[in-house]
């Protein structure tokens, strides 16, 4: 029985605990929103144009060209457009906002995105805004990438070509990790993958608390809390004040591979 079946009351008064049909038809919860913003910012707005070319001679030569400018005020919205064809926007100057709406209207910041970020909808090349919004935090100057010009700057650029594919190819192979974890292993074991990779040389773990791992993760706070009890338990960490010691990574290794 999950926390949520646990908090709620059947309306009989006999103390029976359930989950209440209307519950059921509201919808995620305002919490289950929050977080799922959250790992959307690792997937919005993640190219860059200096990730893709390394010098700001190559920059200049695949941006070479008429590409459409446009200017946007503080708080006008960037997207959803009006067309529904692919697009893609890189930000000169300014910055862009990055949010979700509930449908009562709540909004739940993804990520802000700042000069030399791309983003929009261009599924093709890996970007997609995953029903999100953007506005513009301050005056903003964008440059416009439809699928003709984002052709034209790999023609004109084999490295920013080779770039996009590894770009692509690095987060596939991560999609398709989380994917398995996600559906074959035990919240013990993602944390354990989590921890052995977040760990330093010292296998130290710092400056992280519960609500960061559970941010990381997609899950409650109290889902991780129960998940590093257990850890704990078997002598595989000792968790301090925003610090997790691995005490046995070879374990925690082991772990990760079930």
């Amino acid at each position: 029985m999950t926390s949520m079946e646990q908090e709620t009351v059947t309306a009989n008064g006999s103390g029976r605990r359930g989950r209440s049909k209307d519950s059921r038809l509201k919808g995620p919860s305002d919490k289950k929103r929050s977080l799922a913003a959250l790992s959307l910012a690792s997937k919005i707005g993640y190219l860059t144009i200096s990730d893709l070319l390394p010098t700001k001679e190559a920059i200049t030569s695949a941006l070479h060209g008429q590409l459409p400018i446009r200017i946007y005020d503080k708080g006008e919205r960037i997207f959803p457009t009006e067309q529904a064809e692919p697009i893609l926007f890189l930000v000169r100057t300014g910055a862009v906002a990055v949010f979700r709406k509930s449908p009562s209207g709540t909004r739940y910041n993804v990520k802000n995105l700042e000069s030399g970020s791309v983003f929009g909808e261009m599924p093709e090349y890996g970007q997609t805004m995953l029903g999100a919004e953007a506005e513009a935090l301050v005056l903003t100057e964008l440059a416009i990438i439809r699928p003709p010009e984002f052709e034209a700057m790999i023609s004109r650029s084999p490295t920013l070509a080779v770039n996009l594919v590894r770009g692509l190819g690095s987060r596939l192979v991560e999609v398709e990790k989380q994917h398995e974890q996600a559906a074959f292993q035990t919240i013990p074991a993602r944390l354990a993958t989590l921890l052995l990779r977040m760990a330093s040389s010292e296998n130290m773990v710092k400056g992280i608390s519960h609500q960061d791992i559970a941010d990381e993760l997609g899950v409650y706070r109290e889902t991780v809390t129960n998940a590093m009890a257990e850890l704990k338990k078997a002598g595989l960490v000792a968790v301090g004040r925003r610090r997790i010691t691995l005490l046995d990574p070879q374990r925690l290794v082991e772990i990760d591979s079930v």
